[in-house]
């Protein structure tokens, strides 16, 4: 946060924050910093920025989160006021949008021990939706929100000033993103369904498990498959048409493989037949040829006896 901050808002005697420009000069104004609770004085000069200024000279707040304080409570008056507030897109599923509210609370307390949000505001066809402000070096819950099962928007206020801050919360979609949006959530597979593409949400674990993760046809953000945030689980989209073509041409392989190996085990099998036909063969040729000369080495011998005699 700038230190070159103005304050430019003040909470007057009824809690409500009014602009300096809009109360009387000096004291008149009966305005208190809602963090440090001391008098404010209006000054309304000439030489420099209209702004609120601490009373007292021995003050010992500090000004930063005094000015935090006023932006977060300034944050909550105004999506209260005007009922609506800029969502940013849905992982780039759904696109960002204004949200419009028929009805919104707000807490009002800066640091609480409890688990409820800042604001909790529901639109005309019922659906509820919590928004979270907070800062880069500052949390104001010491227990985190519960938003199992809920819609619940972050915005982060650490860049913006008081004179920024509807701008900001009405027409941007900068520094905010969903923590959980249960209704975009569930119609994922719906949504993708109407624009022609078969997809199916899985959790991390599937993925890992998947027989083909290691040519993943999860949907992409930029390089790396997109990653779903819901109810504390990480999901992934997986394009189902594909998934099943990359099956069945994986099962058309292993049943080619298979046939491949099944013949080639026959060959083998010829051959070693074959080899074992012909070794026979050649077995019953010495055997003959041995038998030949046998009875020629035979007749030999008689012959040479008969000669003797």
């Amino acid at each position: 946060m700038n230190d070159n901050f103005v304050f430019s808002y003040a909470e007057n005697a009824e809690g409500r924050m009014v602009h300096v420009d809009s109360v009387p000069n000096g004291l008149k104004c009966k305005c208190n910093c809602p963090h440090c609770h001391e008098q404010l004085l209006a000054r309304h000069g000439d030489e420099r920025t209209h702004h609120f200024a601490h009373h007292s000279e021995n003050r010992g707040a500090n000004l930063n989160i005094c000015y935090m304080v006023i932006l977060y409570k300034l944050a909550e008056q105004i999506v209260q006021t005007k009922k609506r507030i800029h969502a940013p897109s849905y992982y780039g599923i759904y696109i960002e949008k204004d949200l419009e509210f028929i009805d919104v609370k707000i807490n009002s307390d800066y640091e609480r021990e409890d688990k409820q949000p800042d604001v909790i505001a529901t639109t005309k066809d019922g659906k509820q939706y919590l928004i979270e402000f907070t800062f880069e070096y500052k949390v104001q819950h010491k227990k985190p929100i519960d938003y199992k099962s809920l819609n619940c928007l972050e915005i982060d206020l650490s860049q913006q000033s008081l004179e920024s801050l509807e701008d900001f919360l009405l027409s941007s979609a900068e520094s905010r993103k969903w923590l959980n949006n249960e209704s975009y959530f569930t119609r994922i597979e719906e949504t993708y369904l109407k624009r022609k593409f078969k997809v199916k949400v899985v959790t991390n674990n599937e993925c890992q498990q998947c027989k083909i993760k290691n040519a993943c046809v999860n949907i992409k953000d930029t390089s790396c498959p997109m990653i779903i945030e819901n109810n504390g689980e990480n999901y992934r989209i997986c394009k189902t048409e594909i998934f099943e073509k990359e099956m069945t041409e994986r099962e058309m392989r292993k049943k080619h493989m298979e046939e491949k190996k099944e013949k080639t085990l026959k060959v083998e099998s010829i051959i070693t037949e074959q080899k074992n036909e012909d070794s026979e063969i050649d077995t019953e040729e010495i055997m003959r040829k041995n038998h030949e000369w046998f009875q020629n080495l035979l007749r030999q011998h008689n012959e040479k006896i008969q000669k003797n005699n």
